[in-house]
């Protein structure tokens, strides 16, 4: 894949979240386990890449330059057919889908085993002031290492539709035959028009309550009560439990990931 890191016993490397109104960072000395990772909460008023440097400037970990930088940002995603994708329409294509991002650099990242290409925008700020302590820097949207984690698991006798909670919003997806059937993002500040959301799809992709599943992923505070209900209209719910309750699910499995 275009984003594996090389082996961090040969590289110092640097993971980036950048969240809604939050910023992790976690870095990783060649031949050395991850640090502990470094979380702020945004101010405010004030934008993403000044946080950014100010992190730079006051931690000590963060100092000196990294070989590789791997960027998770909640932003804006469209996923196309890899087929379908041409990297010269991607700025118009993206522009015509989403407002408001036409300076930003439009980015693409591949998910090969569900062919898809997706296609996101990171501000141009951002990326200066990465490029000024990173090598390389690659950019992902925080969906991706759910998607290609999730998308892989399949069952003889269910389909399954997956509920994602991160940065006050769900994303709900749906693969079959290495292919996404449904792929959307919900607000999910209120938990009655979460279920909504997801019954709904449900229903759309045509899965049977008493057959197929829903799996809920992430964490967000009324996810319970939202299984609860669910389970009133859909047989099998599952809520998977978070690797590591201090991070993100996202980021988890982007660290977590095997190395070649």
């Amino acid at each position: 894949m275009q984003h594996t890191l090389s082996s961090p016993s040969t590289e110092r490397v640097l993971e980036v979240r950048i969240g809604r109104g939050t910023l992790v960072l976690i870095a990783t000395e060649p031949g050395s386990r991850p640090t502990p990772p470094i979380q702020v909460e945004m101010k405010d008023g004030a934008s993403v890449s000044s946080h950014l440097r100010d992190m730079f400037k006051s931690e000590k970990l963060l100092s000196g330059v990294f070989d590789n930088a791997v960027v998770l940002a909640d932003a804006p995603t469209m996923l196309v057919p890899e087929d379908e994708f041409e990297e010269s329409d991607a700025d118009q294509l993206f522009n015509h889908t989403f407002t408001g991002h036409e300076r930003d650099v439009k980015c693409h990242a591949p998910l090969e085993h569900l062919h898809a290409i997706a296609l996101f925008a990171i501000e141009k700020d951002i990326q200066t002031v990465l490029s000024d302590h990173a090598r390389r820097c690659t950019y992902l949207p925080v969906c991706l290492p759910v998607w290609e984690h999730y998308g892989r698991s399949s069952s003889i006798t269910r389909q399954r539709l997956h509920g994602y909670f991160h940065d006050g919003k769900i994303d709900i997806f749906s693969t079959s035959g290495n292919r996404f059937k449904f792929c959307n993002a919900f607000s999910a500040t209120h938990s009655h028009d979460t279920l909504y959301y997801l019954l709904n799809a449900f229903t759309q992709l045509g899965l049977k309550p008493s057959r197929d599943e829903v799996v809920l992923l992430g964490s967000v505070a009324h996810q319970q009560w939202i299984a609860d209900h669910l389970g009133k209209y859909v047989e099998h719910i599952v809520v998977e439990p978070l690797p590591d309750k201090t991070l993100p699910l996202d980021l988890t499995l982007l660290t977590n990931r095997p190395q070649p």
